[in-house]
């Protein structure tokens, strides 16, 4: 009586620590907290890579189109997926913060892959909103 005891204890404890992972890996997670871990992007300096023509743009506090850009990317909300990632019409992010730097990959249907995972950014407009920003800033 008592091992089987034991033994349903033993599988709720799995179970909880399984579920309580993923509930918090797939969830929605705001980009900038989330994988920069700081709130104001103010003190960075973004560079973006255009991979259809291969040409990087660095965007700093100066440009005038770094505050629209770092509002739209404060704003996206992101959830993880098991989607595959396609290079197609996307642009790569390096975010410089402090002595450390971060790469994301971000394609036109809303996907981003961070540290070889893909998440599915969250709100249609905000992707359409994002990209307008991009090749806005790009054109400058």
């Amino acid at each position: 009586m008592k091992k089987k005891l034991i033994v349903r204890l033993i599988a709720c404890f799995l179970i909880a620590a399984v579920s309580v992972y993923f509930f918090n890996e797939y969830k929605t997670k705001n980009l900038v907290k989330t994988f920069l871990h700081t709130n104001n992007l103010s003190e960075n300096k973004i560079s973006i890579l255009d991979e259809s023509t291969i040409t990087m743009t660095n965007i700093d506090k100066n440009n005038p189109d770094f505050p629209t850009l770092k509002q739209a990317l404060k704003g996206l909300e992101v959830k993880r997926t098991n989607a595959k990632f396609s290079y197609m019409e996307g642009y790569v992010f390096v975010f410089f913060q402090n002595s450390a730097f971060y790469q994301f990959s971000i394609n036109e249907n809303g996907t981003l892959l961070f540290d070889n995972k893909t998440y599915k950014i969250q709100g249609e407009e905000s992707v359409k909103d994002l990209f307008m920003i991009i090749k806005k800033a790009l054109e400058n």
